[in-house]
């Protein structure tokens, strides 16, 4: 029993460790806390997998015996309890922890961290119960269909995202089931075409690679609206002093961002590493921070932007990174001190 064990685990480990850095490094600018990203994973992979599993125990014997006949379990009755089932991590996360609930991109890479997980166990589970087709249903399962979870539980989060800062509050009420209901219709439309062997095999990737591609350039169209966002809110703090320019350019611009870190890394060792990827990081915060208040976002706080502040220029002044001056900056009181000038930003 052992032999079949491992081999069925390391099918499912490596594929899905890559798609969790692959969805993971779709959020470019504001990376979402690792714990979180964790969390939904396991959401997905433990608890929503056992209770999909009870329902459809619960509900498989009275709609077998339905007008629909007993493949309405396949083709529609999975699909009507994973997706909500998967869809409440989305719901608390988008109730509970708003703030860290961005827009678009974060509902998609949330969604389909929870799908991922997901699709994970259930694969799991059919090369164990397979033991004898494990490497046919390796390539179906874990490649060819590798993110079919991901892409239907993403649909949720991008709805949930793309009315994180409506102002009409009742939008929410739409948008959701309406997602949902897109993904369960998408997931259910997959079950029953491939069905049809071959052909329904075909058709099924055909739409899953359309699907995966529209997600692709939704997410693209979100990075260069996030970079507007950045690029507005971070001017003002330009203007301040609080960042300098080549921080300003680093955060905005991946390759930059980049560049500086290695550079750290190499030039100065791995503490001034760190300490460049936090000041990124929240100057990246603070960004959001800014935009989130100018929108008159309920979820965020002028204290909040005020402690970023506030550790960007001590993180500054631990780099002993100049201003445009050339003078080193220091923190006083509520007070930005810029060599013998000071620029308040209140």
């Amino acid at each position: 029993m052992t032999s079949l064990v491992w081999p069925a685990i390391l099918a499912t480990f490596f594929p899905t460790a890559l798609y969790f850095w692959l969805i993971w490094w779709l959020d470019r600018y504001e990376k979402e806390p690792l714990l979180l990203l964790e969390a939904v994973f396991i959401w997905g992979s433990v608890p929503a997998i056992i209770l999909a599993i009870l329902f459809q125990v619960v509900l498989a014997v009275p709609l077998s015996h339905s007008p629909l006949g007993p493949d309405v379990t396949t083709w529609a009755l999975a699909p009507l309890v994973e997706e909500p089932v998967k869809a409440l991590a989305l719901v608390a996360l988008f109730v509970f922890v708003r703030r860290e609930f961005d827009g678009p991109i974060d509902g998609i890479v949330y969604g389909a961290l929870i799908g991922a997980g997901f699709a994970m166990t259930e694969n799991l589970l059919f090369f164990l119960y397979n033991p004898d087709d494990l490497s046919g249903l390796f390539w179906l399962r874990s490649v060819v269909f590798g993110f079919n979870h991901a892409l239907f539980t993403s649909i949720v989060g991008l709805g949930l995202g793309l009315v994180r800062y409506a102002r009409r509050r009742w939008s929410g009420y739409v948008v959701f089931p309406a997602s949902l209901l897109l993904a369960i219709m998408v997931h259910s439309l997959h079950n029953m075409i491939v069905q049809y062997r071959w052909l329904g095999l075909a058709v099924a990737w055909a739409m899953h690679s359309s699907g995966l591609l529209i997600m692709l350039m939704i997410v693209v169209w979100a990075w260069r609206h996030e970079r507007t966002r950045l690029e507005q809110a971070l001017g003002e703090e330009l203007r301040l002093g609080v960042i300098s320019t080549s921080t300003y350019v680093e955060t905005i611009s991946l390759p930059h961002r980049t560049r500086a870190q290695l550079q750290a890394l190499c030039n100065h060792g791995l503490r001034q590493y760190l300490r460049v990827r936090r000041l990124h990081h929240l100057v990246t915060e603070l960004a959001f921070c800014t935009y989130q208040l100018r929108i008159g976002d309920r979820f965020q706080c002028h204290s909040e932007r005020e402690r970023l502040r506030q550790e960007i220029i001590n993180l500054r002044a631990l780099l002993q990174e100049p201003d445009r001056s050339g003078h080193l900056f220091s923190l006083t009181g509520n007070q930005v001190t810029s060599g013998p000038e000071e620029v308040s930003y209140e």
